[in-house]
């Protein structure tokens, strides 16, 4: 399966909108991340989408139109091409990494990314990555 169905965290019409595009191997990253915007963010409702078929990404970011991409670069052999190709179409790219990697964060950059943050399973650490996110998610189409 190249992505699942996506999922809406929120209900409410006066929350600023999210929609995350997960690029990542592991479902229960995909999990948590839902798991902690469904605890901790009544500011915004996000709608989450998982790829885990690196081939599919851009197929997905074009069709689905993302407000920001979360892409875990050990997904994709060629993901700093990738990072070129979704920030080119106007998408948010915020990479992340199980391991942190300092001189990958200027290359991120140079490539159209807004950030690059270390996996965690520690709760307050999501929230932060979330926050992240939505601070520097484009506004979502409004013809989807």
């Amino acid at each position: 399966m190249a992505y699942l169905p996506s999922i809406s965290v929120g209900d409410c019409a006066t929350r600023r909108a999210i929609r995350l595009l997960v690029v990542d191997d592991q479902q229960e990253h995909f999990e948590q991340l839902v798991q902690v915007a469904e605890m901790y963010h009544p500011d915004f409702t996000v709608e989450c989408r998982l790829v885990s078929d690196p081939e599919t990404v851009v197929e997905v970011a074009s069709d689905w139109q993302p407000s920001v991409v979360l892409l875990d670069l050990h997904v994709v052999s060629s993901a700093l091409q990738l990072v070129r190709q979704i920030s080119a179409m106007g998408t948010s790219v915020v990479a992340t990494s199980s391991v942190r990697l300092p001189e990958l964060a200027e290359r991120i950059s140079e490539c159209g990314g807004v950030g690059y943050m270390t996996k965690s399973e520690n709760p307050e650490e999501v929230e932060s990555l979330l926050n992240f996110v939505a601070s520097v998610a484009h506004p979502i189409p409004t013809s989807h």
